[in-house]
């Protein structure tokens, strides 16, 4: 992959420096509370899915349950789904989706996720399937034992197996271009 292909693939260190920097500035005392992100990222609650999305996000980094990002939750939330690899971005989605925590995804879990993300990607995508269809077509896919949930195991396989299934699957919902398209609002 050339030097090019790379930049426009994620983003450099100085934009996530930029990112830093802003979080210093909104959050002197080192707690970032769910607003003050929502802030930073310039999104109105008028904007329902992205409202959600970030929200998602917010809670699956706030790794000590006190409503507050901490710099170091921050910062690897930040590397995770900018910079991170394919496989550790499908483990944090997995985590996302797994409402419950009982290390399987059930139909509910997975059609909650696919309608934020579904919102966000048509405005950027043709999709001509619904949030249920696309459910239906990921556990088809993807629930190989048919029992109705979907194993970790299954996730990462059926992701990594499939492209389409990956792209449905993974929470990133080109989170770079997100980024950088909203730090323009905080500078």
């Amino acid at each position: 992959m050339g030097q090019a292909e790379s930049h426009n693939e994620e983003m450099d260190l100085e934009q996530i420096q930029e990112l830093c920097m802003a979080f210093m500035k909104e959050c002197p005392s080192g707690a970032l509370h769910l607003h003050e992100l929502k802030r930073i990222f310039g999104i109105p609650a008028s904007r329902e899915e992205e409202t959600l999305y970030i929200e998602t996000v917010f809670h699956s980094f706030d790794t000590n349950r006190d409503n507050a990002l901490d710099f170091m939750e921050y910062t690897a939330a930040l590397h995770l789904i900018l910079r991170g690899n394919l496989e550790d971005r499908l483990k944090w989605s997995f985590k996302i989706y797994d409402k419950d925590g009982n290390g399987k995804l059930d139909r509910q879990e997975v059609k909650n996720l696919i309608r934020i993300i579904y919102k966000i990607k048509l405005h950027t995508t043709a999709i001509k399937m619904t949030p249920n269809e696309v459910c239906d077509r990921i556990f088809e896919l993807v629930d190989q034992n048919h029992d109705g949930q979907i194993s970790f195991t299954e996730f990462m396989e059926g992701a990594q197996k499939d492209e389409w299934v990956m792209n449905m699957l993974k929470l990133d919902v080109n989170a770079s271009g997100w980024v950088m398209q909203n730090c323009v609002k905080m500078t």
